[in-house]
C-alpha cells in the first residue's frame, strides 16, 4: 500500500507539472528516512538527504576518490602561517547560486559562522569547530585560521556552501548541479542546474522518493517504482546478484573491532594480541557472515583511501604462528584439559573469556561473526563464550572497563583526528591502551600543516597501531547503490556522498 500511495504521489506531482520535453530524462530514486525531515543540510541528519544534498550543495574543499582534500568551490589556497595554522583561500569567480546571484566569500563566512551559532545540533559542527577564526578578505578571497596549526584545517573546509540570505531556509540555495524545486512529505524533486559552472548535468530531474523501511525501498525497486535506491542493508548483498540490476558498493565509516581489556592480564601482553589476530580468518568472517559487504582494514583508515598505510595490514591467518606466540607468552596446557593456561601470581589462569556484544541488524550479522571467532579460537586452545546484550549495556561496560572483549563497531570520522581512540584519555579508548609515544603521535596531528609530513605521521599512527593492537580492527562495513536502469558513471566513495558522479550518468543502450 505505501509502495501504491507513493507511485500515486509521483504520478500526481507529474501532473501539476509542465509537460516534459521529448528529450528530457527523469531518475527516481527510492530513499529511507523520517516523515517531515529537515532538508536543508545545516539541519539535516538523515543519510540519505544528506547524500542527495550533495548534488545540491558544494564546499570550498571537497574530497576526490581517494578522499583526499581537493579544491570545488577553492580555485587555489595556500597555507600562510604554519606556525599559527593559517591559510587563503580563493574562490571561483563567476559560480552562482540557484537564484543567479553569484558566490562571494561573504557567503561562505556565513555559512561557517552560522554553524558555529547552531552548535552540536548541526551535522558539520564538528569539522567547523576546528576552525578558531575567519576573516573575508576581498570579495572572493578568505583567510581562516584554524583551532591548531594543522592541515585539518582542509577538512575543516568541507561544509556545504549555502547563499546567506537563504541560510535558515527550508530549501535553501546552493552552487551544485542541481537545485531543489519541490517538496513534500513524501517526496523530493531537484532539477538540473542552469547555472552550474561545470559542464551541465545530464538527468534532467531527480525524483527521491521516501520509504519508511529499507525493505520498501527494495520492494519498490524490484517492483519498477524507483529506478535506484542506495542502502547499507544487509539484505542488499543478496539482491546484487540479481541479473535485472547493477550495483556500486561504497564504504561506509562504521568500523568494526574486537577490543581486548588490555587492563586483565589475559590481554595485557601484545603477544596475546597478536596470537588472536593470527587465529582469525577474517576473509570468510568477511564472506559468509557480512556477505561480503565490508572492506579489510587492520587500523581505522579505510583501505585504498589517500591516508591509508598498506604497511600497517600485517596480519594473516596462521595458526602455527599463532601458537607460537601463545608459548611466547607463556600459555600452554599445562593441566591437560585441552584449554591453554599459565601461572599468573602462583595460580593457574586459563585463556577464557567472554565475547560481549549486540544484534546489529535482523540478520544478527555481528552476533553469528562473534560465534564464528569464538569457534576459529577454540582451535588453539582459547575458549570464548559470545554474550549478546543489548546496545546501551553494551556501551555501559565498554566505558566502566566490566567486560573481557566486545564485538562492536565505532563510527569514525572523515577529520583524521583519531585522539578520540588511541589517546590514553580518548573517550572512546576502551581498551586501556596506553602509550607515550602513541600520544604524542595522534596529538601530533595538530600541529602539522604540511601535507606530506601529516599523511606521514598518519601512516607511523597506523603501523603502530598494528603493531600494539590497542583494538583488533577488523573492517569498514559497506554500503550499495543499487539500480535497474541500464546506467554507467556511478562513482560512489563513501556514505554521505553516495550518488557521486550522478551528474554525468550515462544511460547504455
Amino acid at each position: 500500500m505505501k509502495r501504491v500511495i507513493a507511485l500515486l504521489l509521483v504520478l500526481l506531482l507529474a501532473a501539476h507539472m509542465p509537460a516534459a520535453a521529448a528529450n528530457e530524462s527523469i531518475f527516481t530514486i527510492g530513499m529511507v528516512y523520517e516523515s517531515g525531515a529537515a532538508i536543508n543540510p545545516l539541519y539535516c541528519n538523515q543519510r540519505d538527504i544528506t547524500s542527495l544534498n550533495e548534488l545540491v550543495f558544494e564546499s570550498v574543499i571537497a574530497f576526490d576518490k581517494t578522499l583526499r582534500p581537493t579544491g570545488e568551490l577553492a580555485l587555489t589556497w595556500s597555507c600562510d602561517d604554519a606556525n599559527k595554522g593559517t591559510f587563503v583561500f580563493n574562490l571561483r569567480q563567476n559560480v552562482r547560486f540557484h537564484d543567479g546571484t553569484y558566490l562571494s566569500a561573504q557567503d561562505v563566512y556565513a555559512t561557517w559562522n552560522r554553524i558555529i551559532q547552531l552548535g552540536s545540533s548541526c551535522p558539520y559542527y564538528t569539522r567547523c569547530s576546528y576552525i578558531s577564526k575567519m576573516e573575508v578578505t576581498d570579495l572572493y578571497t578568505i583567510t581562516v585560521t584554524g583551532k591548531y596549526p594543522s592541515y585539518l584545517v582542509m577538512y575543516a573546509m568541507t561544509f556545504p556552501v549555502l547563499q546567506r540570505n537563504s541560510l535558515d531556509m527550508t530549501l535553501p540555495t546552493g552552487t551544485g548541479p542541481y537545485w531543489y524545486m519541490y517538496s513534500d512529505t513524501d517526496w523530493i524533486q531537484i532539477d538540473v542546474n542552469p547555472y552550474w559552472w561545470k559542464k551541465a548535468a545530464t538527468v534532467d530531474t531527480v525524483y527521491a522518493v521516501r520509504y519508511s523501511e529499507t525493505s520498501d525501498a527494495l520492494a519498490a525497486l524490484s517492483s519498477g517504482e524507483v529506478d535506484a535506491v542506495p542502502t547499507r542493508s544487509q539484505n542488499a548483498a543478496l539482491g546484487r546478484l540479481l541479473n535485472d540490476r547493477m550495483s556500486m558498493d561504497y564504504a561506509t565509516l562504521t568500523y568494526e573491532m574486537l577490543i581486548p581489556n588490555i587492563r586483565t592480564s589475559r590481554f595485557a601482553d601484545i603477544r596475546t594480541r597478536q596470537a588472536i589476530m593470527y587465529a582469525l580468518d577474517i576473509d570468510t568472517i568477511a564472506q559468509n557472515i557480512y556477505m561480503d559487504m565490508v572492506t579489510e582494514s587492520e587500523v581505522p583508515v579505510i583501505t585504498g583511501t589517500w591516508l591509508y598505510e598498506p604497511q600497517s595490514a600485517i596480519y594473516y591467518e596462521s595458526m602455527e604462528r599463532a601458537l607460537q606466540l601463545l608459548n611466547e607468552a607463556g600459555w600452554g596446557d599445562y593441566n591437560k584439559d585441552g584449554v591453554l593456561d599459565k601461572v599468573v601470581d602462583g595460580v593457574l589462569e586459563e585463556l577464557t573469556f567472554t565475547i560481549i556484544t549486540c544484534v546489529d541488524d535482523a540478520a544478527r550479522t555481528r552476533q553469528h561473526a562473534a560465534d564464528m571467532i569464538a569457534d576459529r579460537l577454540a582451535l588453539i586452545g582459547i575458549q570464548a563464550k559470545v554474550k549478546v546484550v543489548s546496545k546501551s549495556t553494551l556501551e555501559k561496560n565498554l566505558k566502566s572497563g566490566d567486560f573481557d572483549m566486545a564485538l562492536c563497531a565505532v563510527n569514525m570520522s572523515l577529520l583524521p583526528d583519531l585522539t578520540f581512540l588511541l589517546r590514553s584519555d580518548g573517550r572512546m579508548n576502551y581498551s586501556g591502551y596506553s602509550s607515550t609515544q602513541m600520544n604524542e603521535l595522534v596529538s601530533s596531528v595538530y600541529y602539522t600543516a604540511d601535507e606530506d609530513e601529516f599523511r606521514s605521521v598518519l601512516s607511523r599512527i597506523q603501523i603502530k597501531t598494528a603493531e600494539e593492537l590497542p583494538f583488533l580492527g577488523l573492517f569498514f562495513r559497506k554500503g550499495t547503490i543499487m539500480t535497474t536502469a541500464n546506467v554507467s558513471g556511478l562513482d560512489a566513495v563513501i556514505e554521505g556522498d553516495v550518488l557521486r558522479g550522478f551528474e554525468y550518468i550515462r544511460f547504455e543502450e
